[in-house]
């Protein structure tokens, strides 16, 4: 006669409880996969400046003036902190995207979360303003919407996209300050007869001169990148085992053409803030082998602009977008092109 006998009850909970553990590692290594690969597709913060162009639809000039513009904004203006990004392409949706990057980055200042993204995915041809909680408050929603449908979108129609984040940042940064824009307005259209007629009888010589410094610029600017290609050469020729990358070489250019000759013998040290926000003491790079050390060091501080550099006593944050600004809970507006 067949006897069937029922399992232990000490294997059983053994069977439970191996279960339970498989369980709880399967869940944990799928929450932790899908938190890093959102935390995989946020492209690192730029190392100067508030633009990165990762679609590569900006030419260098170009970054510069947004960059320019933004950090002579960030100095008139502490509304709003604004960042540029262009990706080609996302994971998931672009929104998420584009509020996890500006999170991440800390775009705005902290305590204030006044941070405004501008973002552009160029293969689904998305469009985004993404704007924290702070800074909704002088830029809200149907603003963003309105600045959307009239500059960011019809520029990148038209594939003018350097135009249209200027002028994207301009309405963002004017909105955020509407008395000052408003009575700029009116102090401008009180001048204008005036400025009209002046331009009408100068034009000929305006377009004299803005052609011949255009000449005296470029002819500069050869000169500049000659000399940085001679000191690369030779730097190169020291070093044959090491390789200068175009980053690093358009890097050069920008620092040299910027910083041509050493401050003026007991001029107050200036200093800047590294990629890790820290002041530091800014030493004059008199040739390539000497800056080159300075720049793998912090290259937020030698990548060559002008408005990253503060004075000695000053804070350094005024000209950048990014002081740890957080409280991005889906404000502004989506387009497309």
């Amino acid at each position: 006669m067949l006897t069937l006998t029922s399992p232990r009850p000490g294997r059983v909970l053994r069977w439970v409880v191996l279960a339970l553990i498989a369980l709880l590692a399967t869940v944990s290594l799928v929450v932790w996969s899908a938190d890093a690969a959102r935390a995989a597709q946020v492209p690192p913060r730029p190392d100067s400046g508030a633009v990165l162009d990762q679609a590569d639809i900006l030419s260098d000039a170009d970054e510069q003036r947004l960059n320019d513009q933004i950090g002579q904004l960030n100095g008139e203006n502490d509304h709003v902190r604004v960042a540029i990004l262009t990706v080609d392409g996302v994971d998931g949706d672009f929104e998420d995207f584009t509020r996890q990057t500006a999170t991440e980055w800390g775009v705005g200042d902290a305590g204030k979360n006044n941070g405004v993204l501008i973002a552009a995915d160029m293969d689904e041809r998305e469009l985004r303003i993404e704007v924290a909680d702070g800074a909704r408050q002088v830029l809200s929603d149907d603003t963003a919407e309105v600045i959307m449908e009239d500059h960011l979108e019809p520029g990148f129609r038209d594939e003018q996209y350097a135009q249209a984040f200027t002028r994207t940042v301009d309405a963002v940064y004017g909105q955020a300050n509407p008395e000052s824009a408003a009575q700029a307005a009116a102090d401008r259209e009180r001048k204008g007869n005036i400025v009209t007629a002046v331009l009408l009888g100068i034009a000929g010589l305006v377009v004299a001169v803005v052609l011949g410094s255009l000449v005296w610029w470029r002819g500069d600017q050869k000169k500049i990148r000659e000399q940085a290609d001679r000191e690369i050469a030779r730097y190169q020729r020291e070093h044959p085992d090491e390789e200068i990358s175009d980053k690093v070489r358009k890097r050069y250019y920008t620092y040299r053409s910027n910083h041509r000759k050493p401050p003026k013998e007991g001029k107050e040290q200036p200093k800047a803030k590294d990629q890790d926000g820290v002041e530091r003491d800014v030493q004059y790079a008199s040739t390539f082998q000497s800056w080159l050390p300075l720049y793998i060091m912090y290259p937020a501080i030698y990548s060559g602009t002008n408005h990253s550099i503060a004075s000695s006593g000053s804070s350094g944050s005024a000209g950048s977008s990014f002081g740890g600004g957080g409280g991005f809970s889906g404000g502004g507006a989506s387009g497309s092109f």
